[in-house]
């Protein structure tokens, strides 16, 4: 592994910002001949609005755009040798790339399925959680919104937990070695504080983008994922 020097870093990280902006939902939206995709439901450009308005085939393909946005400028990083910290920015300028997209004047979506996968590309193992936590959510809540937001402020914790998957432990004896992917027990080399924070910064991102979403569901009046609840009347 190896630091980028500063305008390496400075390009890499404006490239994985272009690229976490492409605005695939409104894109796809349009192509079907639907209109604007921010004129309707939550008016948000994400895989779930556009599921909405464009039906599911079109919110799948811009859910797995959106993941692929995030996590290519994060594999991309990581094949050139960079180091925890440089990864980790360029997966923050992805995510933010989508949540501040400038071809729509600074309004993008929320960030989640790109923040995805930025976090697939970094360490995937930080993400098993997450979406454990996310799917049990959406079964048990319908609501995508909370499964988003819990899901995003679990995955900094899992990474403080974690090992650096580029680290290796050798224990050689004559002609015997044993190479150990993620450390020993006795030294666990978990990431450095750096990591952590930039991590955490794009988690906090992911939950700020939520704030109206909190306060429905604090209000009793978020949107769930299908049907209404149980206990309420439908509304159609």
């Amino acid at each position: 592994m190896s630091t980028p020097d500063p305008l390496l870093l400075t390009l890499g990280c404006l490239g994985a910002f272009l690229c976490g902006s492409i605005p695939f939902g409104l894109l796809l939206v349009r192509l079907a001949g639907k209109g604007d995709v921010r004129e309707h439901g939550s008016g948000n450009i994400g895989a779930t609005n556009v599921s909405r308005v464009g039906g599911k085939a079109l919110g799948i393909v811009t859910l797995l755009l959106d993941i692929a946005k995030g996590f290519l400028p994060v594999y991309l990083a990581k094949s050139q040798g960079w180091d925890p910290a440089s990864t980790a920015g360029v997966a923050l300028a992805a995510t933010a790339g989508h949540v501040f997209t400038p071809w729509l004047k600074f309004q993008g979506g929320k960030g989640v399925a790109t923040a995805l996968g930025a976090a697939l590309a970094f360490h995937w193992l930080m993400v098993m959680p997450s979406m454990v936590l996310f799917l049990v959510l959406v079964a048990l809540t319908r609501y995508v919104s909370l499964g988003s937001i819990l899901g995003s402020a679990l995955m900094p914790v899992m990474l403080a937990l974690l090992p650096e998957p580029q680290r290796t432990l050798e224990v050689s004896s004559g002609s015997f070695a044993l190479k150990l992917g993620f450390g020993s027990l006795l030294t666990w080399p978990t990431h450095e504080a750096s990591v952590i924070v930039l991590w955490s910064l794009l988690a906090g991102l992911v939950v700020i983008k939520h704030h109206e979403n909190i306060r429905r569901l604090l209000a009793g009046t978020e949107s769930p994922l299908w049907g209404a609840r149980k206990g309420e009347a439908s509304h159609g």
